[in-house]
């Protein structure tokens, strides 16, 4: 778990990447986002493809497969310079680079009982802020003209979290059905995946707005950008100092009620940027978008986790992750449409949307029976 926090300090490159395109190599804002666009239609096909490698070939192999391949993709991006290349790249870059985090997450519920999990999902989601941190201070610093460093680190990080997986012990990491893994029929056919995976889906679309709609927020509103970094720090800050806090009240909860709660102080932290004026009231506001990702994301987790067979954990969890890269596809379309009305549409409608969100989400968990799957 700490390495795989520690490889995240090196996903520096994918925040980046739009400066890198733009600044450094003078392409077009429309092309900038057309290879971003590529980028998450890869993320959102590799998650599915990443689970289903799971529980097929196992944890382990997969981890240290998509690594290997992220690396040499990183490694080509730094000599990319020709569009059809760089469309290329963003697609095997979209299609490997979070497979780790599906494969562990799977992992993760292999080892632990049910009533574990969701303190081995907060260490993951902690361990994944912690190396995140890191990549932001990294990142900054590099991606202004030491873009081909930036790409080599990534590599690198990647490589060397690789090695450290091929290292550990055997442990199990295949699921104890895998010779007869679940198929995709049957995962979609289940409809509470698929409920909390769509839940899922508008949910990080409202908290994606953190990338896409508040940088404009803190614009208009004649603030530095200064002020952006001031609110990422807090974001990661958060994090680190409450997730270990909170982490009890999630362990006792059950964990469709915490992601409810989650989706519900994201949207109402998103919907308090539009009465934020200032970096206090910015910084304040996300605060609780931040701890309604710790809780979304821990409990969200957990409880795909516990509706899978054993055979099919990774294709669970690879269905339900395929929501992170569609909020990244939809985030700026839906963003840009809104803020053409205003910002008020935006930051209202992502607290209606989020709030939607979370009264589905506490319905199913109202209907849930104890300890069915």
């Amino acid at each position: 778990m700490i390495g795989f926090g520690a490889s995240r300090i090196g996903a520096v490159l994918v925040p980046y990447l739009t400066l890198y395109l733009v600044t450094q190599l003078h392409l077009s804002v429309s092309t900038a986002g057309q290879v971003l666009s590529v980028f998450g239609a890869g993320w959102v096909l590799g998650q599915p493809l990443a689970g289903a490698a799971a529980d097929r070939i196992g944890r382990k192999s997969t981890i240290v497969v998509s690594l290997t391949l992220t690396a040499a993709a990183y490694g080509l991006l730094a000599r990319a310079t020709t569009v059809p290349e760089l469309v290329a790249l963003a697609a095997a870059i979209g299609l490997v680079f979070d497979a780790p985090r599906t494969a562990i997450t799977a992992w993760i519920a292999d080892l632990l009982p049910e009533q574990q999990r969701a303190r081995g999902y907060g260490l993951q989601y902690w361990m994944i802020n912690a190396g995140g941190a890191g990549s932001g201070i990294l990142g900054g610093y590099l991606a202004s003209s030491h873009m081909a460093w930036l790409c080599l680190v990534d590599a690198l990080t990647c490589l060397a979290f690789a090695a450290a997986i091929l290292a550990l012990p055997t442990i199990r990491d295949h699921p104890a059905s895998a010779t007869d893994p679940v198929g995709y029929r049957s995962v979609f056919a289940d409809w509470r995946l698929l409920s909390v995976t769509g839940l899922s889906l508008v949910t990080l679309t409202v908290y994606q707005q953190m990338v896409y709609g508040l940088p404009l927020a803190i614009h208009a509103d004649g603030l530095s950008p200064a002020v952006y970094g001031a609110v990422n720090v807090a974001n990661a800050l958060t994090v680190l100092a409450l997730q270990p806090l909170l982490q009890p009240r999630m362990d006792r909860t059950p964990p469709l009620w915490t992601c409810a709660a989650g989706a519900l102080a994201i949207g109402l932290g998103m919907g308090a940027n539009g009465l934020a004026h200032s970096a206090t009231a910015f910084i304040a506001a996300a605060i609780v978008w931040t701890l309604g990702e710790m809780a979304f994301c821990v409990g969200a987790a957990a409880y795909v986790a516990s509706l899978a067979p054993d055979g099919a954990r990774g294709r669970y969890l690879g269905v339900w992750g395929a929501a992170f890269g569609g909020s990244a596809l939809a985030a700026p379309l839906i963003g840009a449409a809104a803020l053409n009305r205003g910002p008020g549409w935006l930051w209202a409608g992502s607290t209606l949307l989020a709030s939607v969100c979370a009264a589905a989400l506490a319905l199913q968990a109202a209907r849930r029976r104890p300890n069915s799957a």
